[in-house]
């Protein structure tokens, strides 16, 4: 039988703190614990969320409602979402449905930029597409320099540079008015 003694005891402890060393060591390099992936953040970027919805109310009537998949909002007043999808609520002329892959809100000027795959359906159920759109909160307009085509059932609608007012529901095509109704081609 072995004697316990005190060099074997100095083996041991020395064993022991070098595999408590490697454990420490793998678990700070992310080797052994659980493996999460965080996202970078932009040094510019103060707060980033995902899957937002945020409802603009006045007099305790919703206005609006945005969302997004996520948001980062930047030092410089600016929040960027990405899968945007906004709801303009009207309950007499119905809702108009905005959606696009990217979005910006300037809180400062009350002012939203959508662009890329933007559609916006509007009641009775013609669909309306561009590439890039501006929303102003203070005249309550949609607008944009683009190209825009406008879809219904019976015609189709072209045109560059649109203006929607929300509240009255009214559309204006400002320039290079193409429309083709039921096959028939007009300009």
């Amino acid at each position: 039988m072995r004697l316990i003694t005190t060099r074997n005891l100095l083996v041991l402890a020395v064993i022991l703190i070098t595999v408590w060393l490697a454990v420490q060591a793998l678990r700070n390099n992310r080797v052994l614990g659980p493996k999460t992936a965080l996202e970078l953040i932009p040094d510019n970027v103060a707060l980033t969320l995902k899957n937002i919805k945020h409802t603009k109310t006045r007099a305790g009537k919703p206005l609006w409602t945005l969302m997004a998949d996520s948001a980062s909002h930047s030092k410089d007043g600016i929040t960027r979402m990405k899968n945007v999808h906004i709801v303009f609520f009207d309950q007499e002329s119905g809702n108009i449905e905005l959606t696009a892959d990217l979005g910006e809100w300037m809180s400062e000027y009350r002012k939203m930029t959508v662009s890329s795959n933007v559609i916006v359906i509007r009641p009775p159920g013609n669909t309306l597409q561009t590439e890039y759109l501006e929303y102003e909160e203070a005249g309550n307009i949609l607008q944009t320099d683009k190209m825009v085509t406008i879809y219904d059932d019976h015609y189709r609608v072209s045109g560059k540079g649109m203006k929607i007012d929300v509240t009255e529901r009214t559309l204006i095509l400002l320039s290079e008015v193409k429309a083709q109704v039921d096959g028939m081609d007009s300009h």
